[in-house]
C-alpha cells in the first residue's frame, strides 16, 4: 500500500507518518522543508519537496498513491484566507481525480457543517470538494488541539491561563498524536468505502476553569483563568502577525464556539473518544517546556 501525506513535519501528519511506516506501508511525505523530518523517518520514506500551492507538484508527488492524508496548512499571512484555503483544496481535488486516488482522509474540525465560523466553515467547503473528487473520503472533525497550549508557555509559567471562550463552557480537547493515530488507521484500512464524517473528541470535555485546575495541579501552583474580551480578539490576532483576513476568521471561529448553544454536531461516543488526557499531556509535553523556559538565563 502506498500512502501520501501532506504536512508530515507537523504534529498530526507527523504522527500519522510514524504509524504508517511502522505498519510497513510505503509512505510518501510531501514537505516544504525535508530537513525538519526526523532522521529515522526520513530514511524510510519517499520525500517529495515542494509547496501545496503548486498543483502540478501535488499531482506529481502523489502518483500511484492508494490513499492521501490532507490538511490545510497553518498560515497567518494569507490576504484572503478563504480563497487561499479553497485554492489548495482545488489542487488536491484535481490530484485525487487525475491520479485516481481511491481514498482521502481530511483533518477537519468540529463545526465544519455550520456557516459563520471562519476557517472552520472553510473546512466544511473543503470536505465537499474532496467528496466530489474521490469515491471514498473521511472527514475527521477534530476537537481543539491540546498542543495550542504550548504557545502560552510564558503566561502559564506565571500562573495565568487566558481563554478565548467563556471560562465555564465545556469544550472538547484532543492531543494531536491521537488525531494522527486515528488518521493512520483510516489510511491503512482499505476495506471502507463511501463518504464518512467522524468526530475526534479527546477523552472528555473541559471548561477553561477545569483546565486551569488540572494545569495548576500538574505544574505545582495556582492557575488563574481569565477570558480575553471578544472585542479585542481581532486586534490581538493581528498583533501576533496575522493578516486582517486570517484574524477575522479566527475571531469568527471563537465567537461562534463561545455561543451558549454551540455544541459539536458529532455526538461523543466510544469511537470518537481518544485516550490522551489533558493531565498526561501537561506532564509529558507542557511541564518540560515550561521547565526549559524557566531555566533559561535572563537578559
Amino acid at each position: 500500500m502506498r500512502i501520501a501525506l501532506v504536512g508530515a513535519t507537523g504534529h498530526v501528519a507527523g504522527r500519522a507518518l510514524e504509524q504508517v511506516v511502522q505498519a510497513g506501508a510505503q509512505a510518501v511525505a510531501l514537505v516544504r522543508h525535508p530537513e525538519k523530518l526526523p532522521e529515522p523517518l526520513r530514511s524510510r520514506v519517499q520525500v517529495e519537496q515542494g509547496t501545496l500551492e503548486d498543483g502540478a507538484f501535488v499531482v506529481r508527488a502523489t502518483r500511484g498513491a492508494d490513499a492521501l492524508l490532507w490538511l490545510t496548512p497553518t498560515t497567518y499571512g494569507a490576504q484572503d484566507f478563504r480563497a487561499y484555503t479553497l485554492e489548495l483544496a482545488r489542487n488536491v481535488a484535481r490530484t485525487l481525480q487525475e491520479n485516481r486516488i481511491p481514498r482521502a482522509v481530511f483533518v477537519s474540525s468540529h463545526g465544519a457543517d455550520r456557516p459563520g465560523l471562519g476557517q472552520v466553515s472553510f473546512a466544511g467547503e473543503v470536505e465537499k470538494l474532496l467528496e466530489a473528487a474521490a469515491p471514498n473520503t473521511v472527514s475527521l472533525r477534530c476537537a481543539g488541539f491540546m498542543e495550542n497550549l504550548l504557545a502560552s508557555v510564558d503566561t502559564l509559567k506565571d500562573g495565568q491561563l487566558f481563554t478565548l471562550l467563556p471560562p465555564d463552557k465545556k469544550y472538547p480537547l484532543v492531543a494531536t498524536r491521537d488525531v494522527g493515530d486515528v488518521a493512520a488507521r483510516w489510511l491503512l484500512d482499505a476495506s471502507w468505502s463511501g463518504h464518512h464524517v467522524r468526530g475526534v473528541h479527546g477523552p472528555q470535555d473541559l471548561s477553561a476553569n477545569e483546565l486551569a485546575d488540572i494545569l495548576g495541579r500538574v505544574l505545582g501552583g495556582p492557575m488563574r483563568c481569565q477570558r480575553v474580551p471578544a472585542e479585542t480578539l481581532r486586534q490581538n490576532f493581528m498583533t501576533r502577525g496575522m493578516s486582517p483576513s486570517v484574524a477575522e476568521a479566527y475571531a469568527q471561529m471563537f465567537w461562534g464556539f463561545g455561543q451558549p448553544d454551540y455544541r459539536p454536531s458529532e455526538p461523543r461516543t466510544a469511537e470518537t473518544t481518544t485516550p490522551t488526557t489533558l493531565e498526561a499531556f501537561a506532564r509529558e509535553r507542557l511541564a518540560p517546556r515550561i521547565r526549559a523556559t524557566s531555566s533559561r538565563p535572563g537578559p
